[in-house]
């Protein structure tokens, strides 16, 4: 009771991290829906998973006795999804992706390396083949979390500049260090076909596609006066060991594949011609327009690694600008349709994030399915189909016994525009997700503690939403602070979530620990704190009054009551796309749990339809006409007092908004 709580607020506050003591081995997922790909799906399945891996998996499946039963009813298990190309695992932030979207190229920056040029080279950087994923991924690199977040448990990874990018490795997203990361290394070499313009030459695309030839000519002659030498060393000089053309060496061998990066017909025809010239193990990544010359990409058995950074408008249009081009407007709707006509073409293809946000990817299959990609070939393109791309379909890409206990747990379908990643496993671990298992209203709010007779103690919780991530502040009469170690799992029923933080309280010239681990459900959080002492007491929050909150179908919940939620009255919103950010209003009237109101954008303002209320969070829907263009757009937020904030999601992206209403 901060108060009762801090004057008398699990030990394992004192461990890296709240959720990691004491964690089973052994989990039973069980009543849930399960997807395994391999097979059919099964209604109300149970999958067990042990010592990382799947041990069982079925209808009539008994969980075993030591297991940690995860009740997953109204739950999906998909296999963990698998990102094909991306630049997750790294220490700088990967460069900005090509105006106007799609393709998934990273662009080239030879004069700036990412993580470091490979210590032993003749080549420049941005040129240099041999470099190893496997050797630069940290296990806290760059988007492994929002990855994780968006149901990925698996990317192949490569590092982000140059023509010759260097080596890629298969990694699982989570772990304590690189080693524990990596699944597979390394799997391919990969090539951009970006000029580099500004840093000379090759600052043309003849001028890329000359020296990557020149580059395998080259490897060609080394490759054969190292068999020369091997075979009567005397009387030779030695060759120079030379690691760029080694690596080289290893894709003309047919050891590793070699994925190019090649979005236009032209493009990609080019790079099937140096492919058989050399007799290369070929892949085309991005492969905006692989369709178009889906007959040679089947006749040559060449996979496609398709990108789902689908091209798209990033700035408003301005009045005065002339239209865009119609074969602009006609490659923006063609890149919808390419995946279905490469699986009705039969060319195997898999698909990979491209440079797009993790959350955004999954969005963008829901458009390929939309224009006629089926459901099911959309999921193996993100499991199994892209497992057996990358040469691990033995041991991940399917929940089957005796693979990899990466899982992916949804609420909702994993394609639904309202899916919610509920959890996941990697390497059997079960991963917490920052707020992934309480619905971004949920939280937000003032909390009050209580004492044993139910009555208020006078200290208080407060949680507050910036985008992903949950704040919060504690204040008592003992003093007050910042909420750190906050953490959200999922509990043994798996409409519960399970709650845990710490938090440092100034008490006079001492700082005070306090620590605490409990569920939440609906408007009611319950579990022990410790302040600082080796004796844990009973801790009850309950919402204050106008702290909004609640689940779907609690209170503040859809049919149910929604006091605490005030949400009517006029915002002023700030909506950000990319780099650019663009003033706006939200006007919401508020009649129970639904909702009317307007938004204002740069397009001007539209009338919100089909709008509820769920705690102190909506959702509604909307046209907007951008540049003689209807959209239909869909608005969702979070109000937290007198804050708001949320997304507009449209079938150009998806922008954030945040703002507020006067006081």
């Amino acid at each position: 009771m901060l108060c009762g709580w801090l004057m008398s607020v699990p030990v394992w506050a004192q461990s890296e991290r709240p959720g990691d003591v004491a964690r089973p081995n052994t989990y039973a997922i069980v009543n849930a829906r399960v997807v395994p790909v391999a097979g059919a799906p099964i209604e109300n399945g149970t999958v067990v998973v042990r010592d990382g891996l799947i041990v069982a998996v079925g209808a009539n499946v008994t969980p075993p006795a030591d297991a940690k039963q995860l009740d997953g009813r109204g739950l999906t298990v998909y296999p963990g999804l698998i990102d094909t190309a991306t630049n997750v695992g790294y220490t700088a932030a990967a460069p900005a992706a090509p105006g106007g979207g799609g393709g998934g190229r990273f662009q080239a920056a030879p004069t700036t390396p990412v993580t470091g040029a490979a210590p032993n080279s003749t080549r420049q950087v941005g040129f240099q083949p041999e470099l190893l994923a496997s050797d630069l991924i940290k296990a806290t690199g760059d988007g492994l979390d929002a990855a994780r977040q968006a149901g990925f448990t698996t990317a192949l990874t490569i590092p982000r500049e140059g023509l010759f990018m260097g080596r890629s490795a298969v990694i699982n997203l989570a772990g304590e260090t690189p080693r524990e990361l990596v699944v597979r290394t390394p799997v391919a070499l990969h090539v951009n076909f970006v000029p580099l313009s500004g840093f000379g030459y090759p600052g043309s695309l003849m001028g890329v596609f000359s020296l990557i030839r020149q580059s395998f000519l080259d490897a060609q002659r080394m490759r054969d006066m190292d068999a020369a030498y091997r075979k009567n060393p005397r009387g030779l000089k030695r060759p120079e060991y030379d690691p760029s053309m080694a690596a080289l060496i290893q894709a003309l061998n047919g050891e590793i594949s070699v994925v190019m990066y090649a979005d236009s017909e032209r493009e990609i025809n080019r790079a099937l011609d140096v492919a058989k010239e050399f007799n290369l193990r070929a892949v085309i990544a991005g492969g905006r327009e692989a369709d178009r010359v889906a007959d040679r990409l089947k006749a040559s058995n060449t996979p496609v690694l398709l990108s789902l950074n689908f091209p798209k408008r990033t700035v408003a249009p301005n009045p005065e600008a002339d239209p865009e081009p119609l074969e602009t407007l006609r490659n923006r709707v063609a890149a919808l349709k390419t995946a279905a006509n490469l699986a009705k073409a039969g060319v195997p293809f898999a698909f990979q994030s491209g440079g797009a946000a993790p959350a955004d990817a999954i969005s963008n299959v829901s458009k390929a399915i939309q224009n006629g990609l089926s459901a099911d070939a959309a999921l193996r393109a993100l499991t199994l189909g892209g497992a057996e791309l990358l040469g691990i379909a033995d041991r991940a890409g399917s929940i089957e016994n005796g693979k990899i206990a990466n899982l992916t747990v949804t609420r909702g379908d994993l394609f639904d525009a309202k899916r919610k990643v509920a959890f996941v496993f990697i390497d059997g671990k079960l991963i917490d997700l920052r707020g992934g298992n309480v619905a971004p209203g949920d939280i937000a709010g003032t909390w009050e503690m209580m004492g044993p007779d139910g009555k208020p103690t006078g200290g208080t919780i407060t949680f507050t939403r910036e985008g992903r991530d949950l704040k919060g502040t504690v204040a008592g009469t003992l003093g007050e602070g910042p909420l750190d170690s906050i953490f959200t799992g999922i509990g043994d029923d798996a409409s519960v979530s399970t709650l845990s933080f710490g938090a440092n309280i100034k008490r006079g010239d001492q700082s005070l620990r306090i620590t605490f681990n409990g569920v939440y459900t609906a408007d009611e959080i319950r579990g022990t704190g410790n302040p600082g002492t080796e004796r844990a007491h009973p801790v009850v929050l309950k919402k204050a009054a106008g702290g909004g909150g609640g689940r779907p179908g609690g209170p503040g919940g859809p049919g149910g009551p929604t006091e605490g939620a005030n949400l009517s009255g006029q915002w002023s919103i700030t909506i950000s796309l990319g780099q650019q950010q663009f003033p706006g209003t939200l006007n919401l009237k508020q009649e129970g749990s639904k909702l009317t109101g307007t938004i204002g954008t740069p397009f001007g303002t539209s009338e919100l339809t089909g709008g509820t209320i769920s705690g102190n969070g909506f959702q509604a829907a909307a046209n907007i006409n951008a540049g003689g263009q209807a959209l239909d757009i869909t608005v969702s937020g979070t109000v937290t007092g007198n804050r708001v904030e949320g997304t507009i999601v449209s079938p150009q992206g998806t922008a954030t908004f945040s703002g507020s209403r006067p006081q």
